[in-house]
């Protein structure tokens, strides 16, 4: 397995319980987040258009080589999105499952397909079965914890590695799924509270 996608992979896992613990200490609040999220947008042009640019050097640790060169930090930046989006929207123990199973579930899901999946997605030939199965399995006790309804974790679950799924496009933009999980499986746990 490429070593920058386990350390992509350790990045997400690690970013969606940082950002939760960092609200509850009271050090990050929404608008901290959306102005981090503004300056991301901002210094992922700056970075993109200066390639000796020291963030940059960072971000080759971590990022894609295809989303360094057309949108560098895509990922944080649409993570940071979609936790924000998902904090606007929804009561504080949703938002918070939502967040973790965007990284926990879609972490474990792609380390797991790419290691050991052997049946690819209809929907995505980069995407294996036993990825998203085994993403469903670590995010049921993740939406379990915050919202203790066993359907509701399971729906949650199962929605949100179905949008991992598929590459969704307005045009030429694709959709990032760090902006989609959060946000599908966060409604999903709504409707059963």
């Amino acid at each position: 397995m490429h070593k920058i996608e386990i350390r992509r992979q350790l990045i997400h896992i690690l970013y969606g319980p940082l950002i939760i613990l960092l609200l509850e200490y009271n050090i990050l609040d929404m608008q901290l987040l959306l102005g981090i999220i503004i300056g991301g947008a901002i210094a992922s042009l700056g970075i993109k258009r200066e390639r000796f640019h020291p963030i940059r050097k960072v971000l080759s640790f971590f990022e894609r080589d295809h989303h360094l060169e057309n949108f560098p930090g895509r990922g944080v930046l649409f993570f940071t999105i979609g936790a924000y989006l998902t904090l606007l929207l929804f009561e504080k123990d949703i938002a918070y499952a939502g967040i973790l199973i965007l990284s926990f579930g879609d972490a474990i899901s792609n380390l797991f397909g790419r290691h050991f999946g052997k049946t690819k997605m209809i929907l995505n030939k980069d995407k294996y079965i036993e990825g998203s199965i085994v993403g469903i399995l670590v995010s049921i006790p993740t939406a379990y914890y915050f919202v203790p309804n066993m359907k509701a974790a399971v729906a949650a679950a199962c929605i949100a590695m179905f949008l991992e799924m598929p590459n969704i496009r307005i045009g030429r933009f694709e959709i990032d799924d760090n902006l989609l999980i959060p946000l599908g499986a966060s409604f999903t746990l709504s409707l059963f509270v």
